[in-house]
């Protein structure tokens, strides 16, 4: 109705020129229009890895703009959009929060920030963009001139994403003009910038004081616009709780892929997601260039990685390049085997203290005619299983053995030329930047079999989904655990989030087997092996469920994109997720996991296939129930593996198991322990580490 009292005003008045406002007349908001800002704020701290929080750059922003309201005698919208930005890299430099030398980049990249953080809560008012094609297309000159902190450039930019920029013959913001709407001195200049008469131009906007009254004081002609409505939906947007929103929209993608036509365990996307952003994070905070995703897990967490990035990164900032390097606990052996007088196999003797000679020369990669040949030799059954085999009569002959020691020789050699070679050709400075990997994780295995290779001259930099266990970490071995983590310590969370550890490793399986070796460029570098079981699994159950979790991957990007949150936040969401995800389990969930269990190899020594579950000798059931009592998450590695197990055994049984009842027991141990018993300690044990 109100349109149609503007079309009739258009016709009858004869306007030629068209001026209109942006917000709130032809765009609108899903947030409050600060809430912008602090948007910016959180695109600018990822971008440059600033130590502060969204709110503390806000407020920067917020006293910068105070400051040089008072200092110039201008509005808010009245200031050059340069002049803000300098005023914040300043503060920040001052604060030593920012690295001086990134002035240009920071101005840069800042006008990308303002850009990502508007177009992703704005939407367009059609009926209103409907008028200004009406009446363009009646050949009427239609200009932007809005009170913007804003360049016009920026202004340009928006109305290109929205679609509709060929509408418009001009752009005018008031920070550009340095005058403003709501002072009424940008009218004069707009007119005498386009040499038009005011009475041939009408205003629209929906502000009475910058859009009408002000237009009028001008000689122009004006058009207000209903204005109510949308101060009291900005003054509901600015209220509200980022944690809530943030915990609503990951809970809603969780209840997503718990549907009947989603298959189960999809919802582990919301950890690798939270893997990828904490990742890309630690990369612009540690300006790192290079990334080396190790396979197998690595091929997938390398297509989020990228995903990720195409989705948030800004113009005019560098672009992380990923590299996909395969490599095995088996391959990253191989390259840092010693003669054989010297090698001590010091992790198969832990490890795999029962061997044959075939498991053995299978691990080198050892053709089986040499393997038959050599057995042959030493009088023995390839295949009988030897206990303590790296101290057995049969070990000591295979080390004297002329075939064996001549296949070991150059078999290593060769590893070690092929796989320097491998690296070479990924093109990184290495020598300078160090490598920096990413993977699954829980130890470091193949970042210290890595750091041997270059002979502990090269900093190798670890970047994983999980820590549980501390290897042999040195200066230039540093690594971290993005999702769950026994350093510096293990807290509430990481015990929630490091049970079933084994699922992370499947869902993010690869299209290929493992590496066992190296080969000339030729043959691509690298030997790979595929088990049976393995590739049936991804073939026809993890390719699947890789391409659903991906499908969430992308509608976690869109949906928080436009929240304020941090990683605490998420820290508590995900192992809340991760309670449930272990307690409570349907019987399609139950019958997906013996599918999974059957497809779980294991890559060295006896290559067995499927899972198994062993308890310490320490854990008696006495030790397991106090610990339960007093502190439940220590436990939750057994809890979450109770009813899988006993569905193997008994199915009316597991249907019996008080999944329900654990589940509050868990929230209402938290609950005592950590608000209510806590603050009277003053110190705190193990009971009180952090929830």
């Amino acid at each position: 109705m109100y349109l149609d009292q503007l079309k009739n005003s258009l016709k009858k008045q004869n306007i030629k020129v068209l001026f209109t406002d942006y917000y709130d007349t032809i765009v609108h908001r899903t947030v409050h229009p600060n809430y912008t800002l602090k948007l910016w704020a959180k695109f600018m701290i990822i971008e440059f890895g600033l130590n502060i929080s969204i709110d503390e750059l806000y407020f920067i922003r917020q006293e910068s703009v105070k400051q040089l309201c008072e200092t110039l005698d201008k509005n808010n919208v009245e200031i050059p959009y340069q002049v803000l930005v300098e005023a914040i890299y300043t503060r920040l430099v001052n604060s030593q929060l920012l690295n001086p030398e990134l002035k240009s980049q920071f101005f840069k990249v800042s006008e990308s920030a303002e850009f990502k953080a508007e177009a992703s809560v704005q939407y367009l008012n059609q009926d209103v963009i409907q008028v200004l094609k009406d009446f363009k297309a009646q050949g009427g000159r239609v200009y932007l001139v809005s009170d913007f902190y804003g360049t016009e450039n920026l202004f340009q930019d928006l109305l290109k994403h929205h679609g509709v920029f060929d509408i418009f013959d001009g752009v005018f913001s008031s920070a550009e003009l340095q005058a403003s709407k709501h002072r009424g001195n940008i009218y004069k200049k707009v007119l005498d910038a386009l040499a038009i008469r005011a009475n041939e131009v009408m205003m629209i906007g929906d502000n009475k004081r910058s859009d009408y009254d002000n237009a009028i004081k001008n000689k122009l002609q004006a058009y207000q616009l209903p204005h109510s409505h949308y101060i009291k939906k900005n003054k509901r947007n600015g209220l509200g709780n980022d944690y809530k929103k943030v915990k609503h929209e990951v809970n809603s993608i969780f209840k997503n892929c718990k549907k009947k036509d989603v298959l189960p365990f999809t919802q582990y996307i919301i950890y690798y997601h939270f893997l990828t952003e904490r990742l890309f994070q630690t990369c612009k905070k540690e300006g790192l260039k290079n990334l080396f995703f190790l396979s197998r897990e690595g091929q997938y967490l390398k297509k989020l990685f990228d995903s990720y990035q195409e989705f948030h990164s800004l113009e005019d900032t560098e672009t992380i390049k990923t590299h996909y390097l395969k490599i095995s606990r088996q391959a990253s052996m191989q390259i840092n085997l010693k003669s054989i007088d010297e090698e001590g196999f010091k992790y198969l003797r832990k490890e795999y203290p029962q061997l044959s000679i075939n498991d053995f020369l299978t691990f080198f990669d050892c053709p089986e005619t040499e393997i038959a040949a050599i057995s042959e030799a030493l009088h023995t059954d390839k295949n009988h299983i030897i206990e303590d085999f790296f101290n057995s009569e049969t070990f000591e002959a295979l080390k004297q053995n002329h075939s064996f020691i001549s296949y070991y020789e150059n078999h290593r050699k060769a590893n070690v030329s092929n796989f320097n070679n491998y690296i070479k050709a990924f093109d990184a400075d290495i020598e300078n930047e160090g490598i920096h990997l990413v993977d699954i994780g829980w130890g470091g295995t193949m970042q210290e079999s890595i750091y041997g290779f270059f002979e502990e001259k090269i900093k190798v930099t670890g970047h994983y989904l999980g820590l549980r266990y501390i290897y042999n970490i040195q200066e230039k071995t540093p690594r971290n655990g993005l999702i769950f983590s026994v350093l510096p310590y293990t807290n509430y969370n990481d015990y929630l989030l490091m049970a079933n550890n084994q699922y992370y490793e499947q869902f993010s399986a690869a299209n290929h087997g493992s590496a066992v070796g190296y080969t000339n460029a030729e043959n691509n570098f690298v030997i790979v092996k595929h088990n049976a079981e393995e590739k049936w699994l991804y073939d026809n159950y993890i390719e699947k469920h890789q391409a659903q979790m991906f499908g969430f991957h992308q509608e976690l990007l869109k949906r928080l994109e436009a929240i304020c949150y941090d990683q605490e936040m998420i820290q508590h969401i995900i192992s809340k997720i991760a309670l449930k995800t272990g307690l409570f389990y349907n019987s399609r969930t139950l019958k997906f996991i013996e599918t999974l269990n059957s497809g779980f190899y294991q890559n060295i020594g006896t290559n067995k296939v499927g899972i198994t579950y062993e308890k310490k000798e320490d854990d008696s059931a006495v030790t397991l129930l106090k610990t339960f009592i007093l502190t439940p998450e220590v436990v939750f590695r057994y809890v979450t593996k109770f009813k899988p197990l006993l569905y193997q055994k008994n199915k009316i049984a597991a249907f019996l198991f008080p999944s329900y009842l654990i589940y509050f027991y868990y929230l209402l141990n938290k609950f005592a322990r950590f608000k209510v018993l806590k603050p009277f300690f003053l110190l705190k044990s193990t009971y009180f580490k952090n929830a």
